[in-house]
């Protein structure tokens, strides 16, 4: 939409110059984003025709693609993650479920005791089976998409401090930049966005071993089978499962605050310093 409304804003000045400007109003044509050429000048043709061709591809291809593809394929992947950590709780909250406990009392050659054991361990064996298919699955998501969160969350205080301060410098001056507005508000959505799902993911992690631990293997004999496994599961549980990439912090909400409060103190800085000016 913020691209779409770059082009529609340039479009509409570009048939106001043509069907109502005069020839005395002296009016530039206009450009998507501000231009500046060395020993040149940016508006003159074919340098116009040229530029503005350049902005509406990177408008119209690679803004959507940069964007759209690529946040929600992440928001796709994590969220399918994320349920699939659901259905291991599930399985934790059910694991004890409609078995005998009588049988712990039998000999271990007992067919009622082996076949209780073996739904047991089958259940364990999904359990300990997705658990760890999520984790490799955030591995590779790590490698793949660690370069891209690295740029976009290590880099993001800067650009979101320099549009809010120009759109605070236009209300100094009696306007209100919409687009530049619109841009801040995107901009701090799409770095929200990831630290939000690492926050989800994280805690959902945690309530892996939780839900293990709340599924009554202490209320039951059937425990006792399976106390190595469940004690494995919640110690691995306990490490914190998120994407991570070198130089790139835990994507969390704590992230997402700490980078907003360094654009606020950049931003701050910006407007004492051109009060002084």
């Amino acid at each position: 939409m913020i691209s779409f409304m770059y082009f529609c804003r340039t479009l509409a000045i570009l048939l106001y110059q043509s069907l109502f400007a005069t020839q005395t109003e002296y009016l530039i044509r206009p450009l998507m984003f501000p231009f500046w050429l060395p020993n040149d000048d940016p508006f003159r043709t074919p340098n116009y025709e040229v530029f503005l061709s350049l902005q509406i591809f990177v408008s119209a291809v690679v803004v959507p693609q940069a964007f759209c593809v690529y946040v929600y394929i992440l928001f796709h992947i994590l969220l399918h993650y994320y349920y699939l950590m659901s259905m291991i709780i599930y399985d934790c909250e059910v694991l004890f479920n409609d078995l005998d406990p009588s049988v712990v009392e039998l000999s271990k050659y007992d067919p009622r005791r082996i076949e209780v054991q073996f739904a047991l361990s089958s259940r364990m064996r999904r359990i300990v089976k997705w658990h760890n298919l999520v984790i490799k699955s955030i591995e590779t998501v790590s490698s793949v998409c660690g370069p891209p969160l690295v740029y976009q969350v290590m880099f993001s205080s800067l650009p979101i401090c320099l549009m809010a301060y120009q759109v605070a410098d236009s209300l100094d001056h009696g306007k209100f930049n919409i687009i530049f507005a619109m841009f801040c508000v995107a901009t701090c959505v799409q770095l929200w966005i990831p630290c939000y799902l690492g926050t989800l993911f994280r805690d959902k992690a945690f309530a892996v071993g939780d839900a293990l631990w709340n599924s009554g293997w202490h209320a039951t004999p059937l425990g006792r089978l399976l106390r190595n496994d469940i004690t494995l599961v919640i110690m691995r549980s306990q490490r914190p499962l998120s994407i991570k990439f070198t130089g790139l912090p835990n994507l969390d909400l704590e992230t997402f605050c700490s980078i907003m409060s360094t654009a606020y103190s950049y931003f701050n800085l910006l407007r004492r310093y051109s009060r002084d000016v």
